[in-house]
Parts: C-alpha cells; structure tokens; sequence
C-alpha cells in the first residue's frame, strides 16, 4: 500500500488510501494538511476531495521547477498555471480554477501567502465615493446597510455624470438629479426609488458640507409618489398557508430545512434575514426561547413554538450536514455554509410557491410576515399584539394591517344615505 499523506486523513480512512495523491515535496506540501482539513469542514466528499489535492500536488511541483515558494502565490502565478495546463492540452475546469482560488484564500488565511494591498482608486469619481461613505459614517452615523444602499445609487448617478462629460461635483445641477430620478424610476419600483432620492439628498447635503455647492439642491429633487397607507397587505389564507408547507418533501435534507425555515417564518413573522443570520447558539432548548437578531442590531427574545421547535430539532438531529459554521441553517452541498442573508431565504420561499401553484403579487420571505399579522387580526387581535409579534418600534408601521380588520373598520364607517340596516 502507498505511503499515506497527511492531507488525506481529513477526507477518508484509511482501508481508503489506495489511489490518493502521494505526499508533495513541493512548496505546498506542508499546506495540505491544514487545506484537506478546511475542506473537510465545508463539507467536501472524499472524492471531490481527492480531486483537488491531485491539482494542487500537481501545482506543487509546477512551483518547485521554477524555484517559487507558497509565498509567491498570487493570482498572477495561478493565471500562469492555467496556462501551463491549456498549452499541454489540458486546461483547467471551473472546479480547478475554483479550487486554485479556494487555495489562495486558504494560504492568505494561514499567512503563508502575503495579502495583496489594495489598490487605491486615482479617478474623481471613486475619490468622491470614498469621501462619501466617510462622511455618512463619521459625520452622520449611518449603519453600514444604509451606506452600502446610499453608495449603489450614488455611484450609478456619478457614473451617468462621467458618461457625457468629466466629473465635476460644483457642476451638478438639480435637472441632473432629476433627469436620473426619472430614468432611474423606469427601471425600479416606487420602494427603491424613494431610496434613490434619498441617497441623491444625502449626496447634495455631503456636497454642501464640502463646499462643493453653493446652494442646497437636496430640496430640488423630485419626490417619489409612494405614500404609505396607499395599499392593502398581502398575504396567504391557511388553507394556502397549509399548501404551502405541505409541499415540502420532509423525507429529504432540502426538505426538511425548507419547512423548518418556512414554518419559522409562519409562525412567528421574522424577517428572511433574520432567519439566514440565526446561530446554533440563539436557541435556548430548556426555556423554549429564541433569540433573534433583529434590525438596527437589536437582539430579542421571542418564545419557540412547540412545532416550530420540533422542526428545527429534526432538521438538526436527521438532516443538517457538520461543518464548522455555526449557523443555524445551512447550504446541503460543499462548500456548506450559511445562507446568504434574506435573498437566499426568499429564493426558498418562491420556490416553494411555484411547486404549491400559489401565485401571489408578493411572493419573498415577507408574504409569510404579512400572512401572520393579517391572520392574527383576523382572528380577533388587536392593533397592538400584532405590533408586539411583529417587533414593530413605531405603532405608525402597524397601522397598515388596520385595513384588513373589517370588524373593526364597520364599527367606524358611517352609514350610506338612505340604508336601513
């Protein structure tokens, strides 16, 4: 039997062995371990993990012929191995290249590998994109969030200013706001435009504090017609709510992490994101409590429902893969880690929709949030348990679901003219 590398006890046992690459005595030799042992935690199979030590032991040796070391690892000198490999008739797949990547990330980590330093943009407009996101942290104080939604709209403003003449922030006039505001509302809807004049209102003011601009164009920009209170919540009926879950297959690992997330988010109306940023740790088992990570940073605890508790217990104890992550649910394929935020958690439930036939006009993460304070009133609550389960700070954000309480809104709705009742 072959001598056995170290790399390769993360991966198999040992009656295994046979066929798995021989230990390197390149430069990367000494790495595999600790690279086999990474990917064993992201949940890679034996055999996907047999392929990617035989690339990087062969990577070892195109290093050691041309006297590099691990440290010379760059992007630049995995681009140079591609290329090795494509004049030799075999060129990397989309797994080698990403397995070339996952091994720089991996040599950067460990401190084997120099971490690039970061380039800083010369031209205006990135200049005055750094000045901004400065500006909002330090002299405004906004949460990243804010900041990263602030700065994609900015940047799509400045880039559409660089298209037909250079950058010059004391030349920005309010019909070149609006003009973008206009363009800018054809393609999104009436939510993220408000969001648009927004960031373009901050921008002027960040201008001004500057002394970019003389006069304050924040009050020049054009106002979205996007007023609250303006529409009816959507939402799910329990027969349907029923359908939904129903549809899960519970037998599978998809399954059971599908319904699991679902019926979190029925019964206790949390947002998808903070169902994608739950951890192992935020269940509290003997109190019956969850802790959730809620908006602007706020942790709560909320009480665990007897089904919503079992579900998560089964996905736990039958279904969930182990990996070193500890978020509370998880992708089911390597690389396993946690979703990624609400978009992921939507993507779940639209799908879910589709193989239900339920075709709402909202049909994210938020449809089933909506669904349980809708429920709720309809039931007989109040105004103010929904806006309790649903963590509301103001009871202005509340008030929307007062219009599917027609109990209550016959009470104050005056009699037509001319009707007995």
């Amino acid at each position: 039997m072959p001598a056995t590398s170290a790399a390769s006890g993360h991966l198999r046992s040992q009656p295994e062995c046979r066929g798995f690459p021989q230990p390197s005595t390149g430069p990367l030799g000494t790495h595999l371990d600790g690279f086999a042992g990474s990917l064993f935690e992201r949940g890679y199979s034996r055999a996907s993990g047999r392929a990617k030590l035989w690339l990087l032991r062969e990577l070892s040796r195109w290093l050691e012929r041309r006297g590099l070391t691990a440290a010379d690892v760059n992007e630049k000198r995995l681009a140079e191995f591609g290329r090795w490999r494509r004049r030799r008739g075999r060129p990397l797949r989309p797994g080698g290249r990403r397995t070339l990547t996952q091994l720089l990330e991996y040599l950067r980590t460990a401190g084997a590998a120099p971490t690039p330093t970061t380039r800083v943009p010369r031209d205006a407009k990135s200049r005055l994109e750094r000045a901004f996101i400065e500006y909002l942290a330090k002299e405004r104080a906004v949460c990243q969030a804010t900041i990263d939604n602030y700065l994609q709209e900015v940047s799509g403003f400045l880039a559409h200013q660089c298209a037909r003449r250079p950058l010059s922030p004391s030349r920005i006039k309010a019909k070149d706001l609006n003009a973008f505001v206009l363009r800018r509302g054809e393609k999104v809807g009436p939510k993220r435009a408000k969001l648009t004049v927004s960031a373009l209102r901050s921008f002027c003011q960040f201008l001004r504090f500057r002394g970019d601009l003389k006069d304050d164009l924040a009050g020049a920009v054009l106002t979205v017609p996007n007023w609250r209170l303006t529409s009816l919540p959507k939402s799910l009926t329990p027969n349907e709510v029923r359908r939904l879950l129903r549809q899960c297959d519970r037998r599978t690992a998809t399954g059971q992490r599908n319904f699991a997330i679902m019926l979190t988010l029925v019964r206790l109306g949390l947002r998808g994101g903070e169902v994608a940023a739950m951890t192992l740790d935020d269940i509290d088992w003997e109190a019956g409590e969850l802790v959730v990570r809620g908006k602007g940073s706020r942790h709560e605890r909320l009480p665990l429902p007897r089904d919503v508790g079992r579900a998560i217990a089964t996905y736990l104890h039958r279904w969930r893969p182990r990996c070193a992550t500890r978020r509370l649910f998880v992708t089911l394929k390597a690389p396993i880690q946690g979703l990624k935020g609400q978009t992921s958690v939507g993507c779940i439930v639209r799908r879910a929709l589709a193989r239900a036939g339920l075709c709402p006009p909202v049909r994210g993460a938020h449809l089933l949030r909506f669904t349980l304070a809708t429920n709720l009133l309809r039931g007989g609550g109040s105004l103010a348990e929904v806006r309790e389960v649903l963590r509301h700070r103001h009871p202005d954000t509340t008030a929307l679901y007062a219009k599917v309480d027609l109990k209550a809104l016959r009470t104050v709705a005056p009699r037509w003219p001319g009707v007995r009742t």
